[in-house]
């Protein structure tokens, strides 16, 4: 055999495996099978649906999140922040700036936690987003990348859990046949606080087999202070083990069955 055709064959068995790997991926990630997240805050997704993200990547989902806001409010109850993970912080960082800093690196820290690299930090200041920034983000992950599948949290009175829960609430408007689901974040600490989603039907999931990851999740915010203990969930507690509520616009949640 000459080397010409032997580079030939090479090469045509390579191609072959490449388009085999192809299809492989397409099938894996086909439309159906990608959700998107929308996050007002870093550990929304844990305490709202850290099982139900444990419980879709087992499924074979192919996850992706968008943080909207940095993390960096001075309000008292979100004040204390310890740098437990050692990011880089300049000297001359103010507080907002350190707030935002070791806020955005334990989102990244979860991330690891679920081995998920496909991820966006908007970094939008605390208690200003706005329904437009959201609703652009959706649009484009629905327009450009297919996602047909989102969750974000409902409205509850939180500025920017609201503007969420309004930019669903124009998809679903302008496209009606996408499934959008709602996951409430107060109602596991402090179940007097009514959510206000798009529909009220909801479904509570039952993660237990997903515990161990959701609390390793809650850890790592725990671990920074990110909240005063009188305000926030004890990471061996509840949150770990409770049935996750997810409102939902459609007849069933079919990536959850």
């Amino acid at each position: 055999m000459n080397v010409k055709k032997y580079v030939l064959i090479i090469g045509i068995v390579i191609l072959f495996i490449l388009s085999v790997c192809s299809l492989y991926y397409i099938n894996q990630y086909n439309d159906s099978k990608k959700v998107a997240f929308i996050l007002p805050h870093a550990d929304d997704e844990t305490i709202g649906v850290g099982g139900i993200i444990s419980k879709l990547i087992d499924k074979g989902y192919k996850l992706h999140f968008d943080l909207m806001t940095s993390g960096n409010s001075l309000a008292p109850k979100l004040r204390i922040v310890d740098n437990y993970y050692h990011a880089s912080i300049p000297n001359n960082a103010n507080g907002s700036d350190r707030k935002r800093i070791i806020r955005e690196d334990s989102f990244k820290q979860v991330m690891k936690v679920i081995n998920i690299s496909d991820y966006k930090l908007h970094g939008i200041d605390d208690g200003t987003l706005n329904s437009d920034e959201v609703f652009s983000v959706m649009e484009d992950l629905y327009l450009k990348e297919g996602y047909k599948t989102f969750y974000t949290t409902t409205g509850d009175g939180n500025p920017d859990h609201n503007a969420c829960h309004q930019a669903m609430k124009r998809m679903q408007e302008k496209y009606p046949d996408l499934e959008y689901r709602q996951f409430p974040v107060y109602y596991y600490h402090q179940q007097q606080a009514s959510p206000e989603p798009l529909n009220f039907k909801y479904d509570d999931v039952d993660v237990n087999n997903y515990s161990n990851t959701k609390k390793e999740m809650f850890q790592v915010y725990y671990n920074i202070n990110t909240l005063l203990p009188s305000f926030y969930p004890r990471s061996d507690g509840v949150i770990s083990f409770s049935p996750e509520r997810i409102y939902y616009s459609t007849e069933s949640l079919v990536e959850l069955k």
